[in-house]
């Protein structure tokens, strides 16, 4: 009972808002429709029918319940399978609950995976989740949204070019020699390894070939595929007056193993020139970001992001942080929750190849990620926050706090682990921070450093909220561990 009533606590708390949605039961079932085919193509979702919205009630007044339109609740259960195509991954829960009015009823509460296809209903309406609403999506948004997903596959696409001519051929001769290949026909060597493809009677090497062995890859395919990196004196940039570059914004192009490298050996030259640090009885450098870290967020970034989104990878280095951002957002099922143990390549083909080098950037054995975060635990730094950046939708950044682990954000953290989401007075009664203003600055600092985000503008509506944290994920495990010690 005490964890049923914590789960009702939570779906009070919580307002609308990517991955969470409340409605009437009254409400017309094609309007819920709309929002679960808007979860499964976004990042999956929570849907509570039964619970009104934030915005019209406050506290136990949300609670409706679902006894005053049960007739939409089962019709919703059936055209779930009927009316959308094609079909999808979803769960459904009933909790128990006294309503508004003191009586017994239930709430109804849906729970939508994010899905590896394009789901539309059958009318042919497609819809994605933007914020607290469902947006309907055609033509061009759809092709990008499958390229997304990476049920269309970009680096397999062929670059409609035959000739070598592009080609770093030292580079190609070397790795081909590595592996024990035949460098007298490097063509037949591309196709044998799924960097070129047959068309018609010619050998055209594909997108993914160009990437990796052009000698450059952007001019050649005439895209955006390589790396900026921009390097910051203190913790933002300046917008006005004098940039506060430490050099000037400068882009690393060429084929994607160099990118790499050049990239860890610009990280290599910062720890070098940061100033020092006395740690116990040595001193070391001011950047303390694990360099295997550094490198895995790059690799990450390259391997993974979408090519078909034409923009670079941006490297943003501050004195409190680093910033990876790789054009595309998460692959199928990957979740900002789940992306330590979920595991999907939208480019295997690079992946493969990158990791078939003398001395790989990339161990390609579905561990990177999760090894991240223990490598910057062990260092006692904040664990990396996945998002995805306002300026940025489409995209996903990678956050690496050059920061050494502190109690307030601690307790703040664990309580959204669990939780949520969090407001001034809560994080004061955990903190025994007693002043209202010192602890909206803790939460200023906290959301500059990219560490949570603000939702609402009024003050006493808003809330803040872990980046990398889906209000959805935190109630679903409350419910699923519910379900089971009912079991």
């Amino acid at each position: 009972m005490n964890q049923e009533k914590e789960l009702i606590d939570i779906l009070l708390d919580s307002q609308e808002w990517e991955t969470f949605e409340c409605k009437r039961a009254l409400a017309k079932p094609a309007s819920f429709l709309e929002t679960i085919v808007a979860f499964a193509n976004s990042d999956g979702g929570t849907l509570v029918i039964g619970l009104e919205d934030a915005k019209k009630e406050t506290g136990k007044n949300r609670l409706i319940g679902i006894n005053e339109g049960l007739d939409n609740i089962s019709d919703l259960i059936k055209l779930i399978d009927l009316e959308i195509d094609p079909r999808l991954i979803w769960s459904s829960y009933m909790i128990d609950i006294l309503n508004k009015d003191n009586q017994h009823d239930k709430l109804a509460i849906f729970r939508i995976l994010k899905s590896n296809d394009i789901h539309s209903l059958k009318k042919g309406d497609t819809f994605v989740r933007k914020g607290s609403q469902n947006i309907k999506i055609g033509g061009q948004e759809i092709i990008r949204l499958k390229y997304e997903k990476g049920s269309i596959s970009y680096e397999s696409e062929s670059s409609k070019i035959s000739s070598l001519e592009d080609l770093d051929i030292s580079a190609l001769n070397k790795y081909i020699e590595y592996l024990s290949g035949d460098i007298s026909n490097p063509l037949q060597f591309m196709k044998d390894n799924g960097l070129a493809i047959k068309v018609s009677n010619q050998i055209e090497i594909t997108r993914s070939g160009i990437l990796l062995f052009a000698k450059n890859p952007a001019v050649t395919l005439k895209e955006k595929c390589s790396i900026k990196i921009s390097h910051y004196f203190g913790v933002n940039p300046n917008f006005s007056g004098e940039p506060n570059f430490v050099t000037r914004p400068f882009s690393i192009e060429g084929p994607l193993y160099s990118q790499i490298e050049q990239t860890v050996d610009y990280f290599k030259s910062i720890v070098k020139s940061a100033p020092p640090r006395l740690v116990g009885a040595k001193f070391v450098s001011s950047l303390t970001i694990p360099e295997w870290v550094f490198q895995e967020a790059v690799t990450n970034a390259v391997i993974h992001r979408n090519y078909f989104i034409q923009n670079d990878i941006q490297i943003r280095f501050f004195d409190d942080r680093i910033e990876v951002e790789s054009p595309g957002t998460y692959p199928a099922t990957i979740t900002p929750t789940n992306i330590r143990l979920e595991r999907f390549a939208r480019n295997p083909m690079i992946q493969r190849t990158l990791h078939k080098y003398e001395e790989p950037p990339n161990l390609d054995i579905g561990e990177g990620v999760d090894r991240m975060y223990r490598v910057m635990n062990q260092a006692n730094l904040y664990e990396p926050l996945y998002s995805n950046p306002a300026h940025m939708p489409h995209s996903v950044q990678v956050i690496l706090l050059n920061t050494v682990k502190t109690e307030y954000w601690d307790i703040v953290s664990k309580y959204l682990d669990h939780r949520g989401t969090i407001v001034n007075a809560k994080a004061r009664e955990l903190t025994g921070i007693a002043d209202s203003v010192e602890m909206t600055r803790m939460f200023k600092n906290w959301v500059e450093r990219g560490l949570i985000e603000r939702v609402g503008e009024a003050k006493k509506s808003a809330f803040y909220r872990k980046k990398s944290q889906a209000v959805s994920e935190v109630l679903f495990s409350q419910i699923e561990n519910r379900g089971k010690n009912n079991q």
